[in-house]
């Protein structure tokens, strides 16, 4: 009775060890786990928040270019009437024996004016571009050395011979005018015959204001403002830093830092930990190389972080509340399954203590007494080659399983989401593992690489070089940018490890969203087809030899133009091939039909029906090969 007290006192402390032990093991590898999710998932979230930034800020520059380029096509169509007015103006100096004292500005300006609807001025610059003579008696004596960019050009015009045109600009309204925040003047330029002045021309009108409020930068910065959650304001500076407009809550005044942006033609960004704000600057320029006056503007986005702190955050705290419940799981489990395997072994000692009591008939667990060797020695000769024959069947059953297993994670758990594109695929092995694969990943240039592939032969054999065959298509997508260039290097890497007992047929394409292009190679595969919205069918034939079987496959790169409507599918011959009862081939003339009946469905649904159609129509036949189908729906 003592001895037996002592053995059940000991698997007591033997658990509470073990328990202690696997509660070490799991917070280990939970903590690992965790942490290197934690760390990808944060890098995901800061990737996604500085991708949101870099579009708003390709946004605000591609709409500035916009205004910019309709301004000014408005502002040419007035070029050439100024043309004709500085050569009368030209004209009137040349008479005037070259001497601006004796012309008559207030005359040659009456002369002109009725060509235009609005005010019109003259000026005349001299070498040093101080302003000496106008009809403007307050601009008269100002000195435009006080604006370098604007001298500098001032001295190109007058040392050249051409007509030049400047954009509807602010003017400056006197001699202590720094800011040039004057009335919006359309000015145009004209050396004279000696190069010792420069004749301007200035026109004031209304229309330039009517034009201005209707392509205006403030309209731009309101819906740009209204798309990103994480825009606090918009500001934009006219070259000489002045806002032109203005969106969201106001910030600190940034002119300073326009200025800055403006001299060094860059922007720059700016990040505020007490504010939690980060300020980007963005230099547009629209300087054109003809013109006097230089159009650029400088762009302020100032971004809140906080949106991008409380995920962050969030994040943090998913993560410590998931690894806690893991490690609480898994010391229960532990406990659970420590406490089963004690109450075994009390069993054991029960049964022991049975026959040595003389119950012969009990089942012996174990046996240690001459009396019973023989008997023990043969039930434990059956027991163990009936365990044996089992855990080798069990063995070879888990193996295939964890084959099928791995098999099955190396494609796809979720397609990622393309823009533009409803992308579904279904893979069906014909044994627990195949040779067929399919794969979606994005790749360098902002393009998704789209592959399908056929190992030839069936099972284990077919699934090891079906994992080789994804690994190296992978592993080459890394460095190379064309599809071509891919499969040369995946039939590299295919011959160099298989030693050519092999082949795989292979798709592979790179799908470029924004041009909505597709370029591929078809290695031998079965041609994908193609169904337009208009009903035409198009397929997509081998550009070269199976993957695996010549060093120098000379692949050639097909390219198409994918437009709404579009349907492609891609597939294994599992599918085309699969024959019913009367050894009927389901053929690719049956899946178009299936592909055109459910054209207006989502992809997802598409490959559901061509999936139910291909079953229905073998019946109870076995299916003898994979069967592997993606579609790409373009939307």
């Amino acid at each position: 009775m003592t001895g037996r007290q002592t053995s059940s006192r000991r698997p007591i402390s033997l658990i509470w060890y073990l328990i202690g032990f696997i509660a070490l093991i799991v917070g280990i590898v939970v903590s690992s786990s965790l942490t290197v999710s934690y760390l990808a998932a944060e890098h995901e979230i800061r990737e996604d928040f500085a991708i949101l930034q870099d579009n708003t800020g390709n946004n605000a520059v591609e709409s500035v270019w916009l205004v910019n380029t309709g301004l000014t096509l408005i502002d040419e169509d007035m070029d050439p009437l100024l043309n004709n007015s500085l050569l009368l103006f030209r004209n009137a100096y040349i008479r005037s024996g070259s001497d601006p004292e004796k012309m008559n500005l207030s005359q040659v300006r009456d002369q002109i004016a009725p060509e235009f609807t609005g005010k019109v001025d003259l000026y005349i610059f001299n070498t040093d571009g101080i302003l000496e003579y106008s009809t403007l008696p307050e601009m008269e004596g100002v000195d435009f050395r006080n604006y370098p960019d604007f001298f500098r050009e001032l001295t190109r015009i007058r040392l050249g011979s051409d007509f030049v045109a400047d954009p509807v600009v602010r003017s400056v309204q006197n001699a202590s005018d720094k800011t040039v925040k004057g009335i919006l003047r359309k000015f145009a330029y004209l050396p004279d015959p000696d190069h010792r002045y420069v004749f301007e021309i200035g026109v004031e009108s209304q229309e330039f204001s009517e034009v201005r409020s209707q392509l205006s930068y403030q309209e731009m910065a309101e819906r740009i403002l209204a798309v990103n959650p994480d825009l606090l304001g918009i500001q934009v500076y006219d070259f000489n830093g002045n806002v032109a407009a203005s969106a969201g809550a106001p910030g600190d005044d940034g002119r300073q830092y326009a200025q800055n942006a403006i001299a060094g033609r860059a922007g720059f960004s700016i990040t505020d930990e007490t504010t939690k704000t980060e300020t980007r600057y963005l230099f547009v320029d629209l300087r054109d190389p003809a013109a006097a006056s230089d159009a650029s503007v400088v762009i302020e986005l100032r971004f809140s972080t906080r949106r991008l702190d409380s995920a962050i955050a969030g994040l943090v705290m998913q993560y410590i509340f998931i690894g806690l419940c893991a490690i609480l799981m898994g010391v229960i489990l532990a406990f659970m399954v420590f406490r089963k395997l004690t109450r075994a072994i009390g069993a054991i000692v029960w049964d022991v203590g049975k026959v040595a009591q003389g119950d012969l008939a009990h089942t012996i667990r174990s046996v240690d007494t001459a009396e019973f060797a023989e008997l023990e020695s043969g039930i434990n000769t059956m027991i163990k080659k009936i365990l044996l024959y089992t855990e080798e069947l069990e063995r070879k059953k888990a193996e295939l399983q964890v084959a099928a297993d791995i098999q099955q994670a190396f494609l796809p758990k979720d397609l990622p989401p393309i823009p533009g594109f409803d992308l579904a695929a279904l893979n069906i092995p014909a044994r627990e593992v195949g040779g067929d694969f399919y794969d979606v990943f994005p790749v360098r240039g902002g393009k998704h690489a789209l592959v399908i592939a056929d190992v030839s032969g069936k099972g284990v054999p077919a699934s090891l070089f079906m994992a080789l065959s994804r690994t190296a298509v992978r592993i080459v997508s890394r460095w190379e940018r064309s599809a071509q260039r891919v499969l040369d290097g995946s039939n590299t890497i295919f011959l160099e490890d298989s030693g050519s007992t092999s082949f795989v047929t292979v798709f592979y394409a790179l799908l470029d969203r924004e041009e909505r292009t597709l370029s591929y190679v078809n290695a031998g595969h079965n041609p994908p087809l193609l169904l337009h919205a208009d009903g035409t069918r198009e397929e997509f034939g081998p550009t070269g030899p199976v993957v695996g079987i010549v060093d120098d496959p000379g692949y050639e790169e097909m390219d198409v133009r994918l437009r709404t409507g579009d349907v492609l599918i891609m597939f294994t011959d599992g599918i085309t091939e699969a024959i019913n009862i009367r050894e009927e081939m389901f053929s690719d003339e049956r899946l178009m039909d299936i592909v055109r009946a459910s054209a207006g469905l989502p992809a997802s649904e598409m490959v559901i029906a061509i999936r139910d159609a291909v079953t229905a129509f073998c019946g109870d036949v076995p299916q003898f090969d994979d069967m592997t189908l993606m579609i790409l729906k373009v939307m």
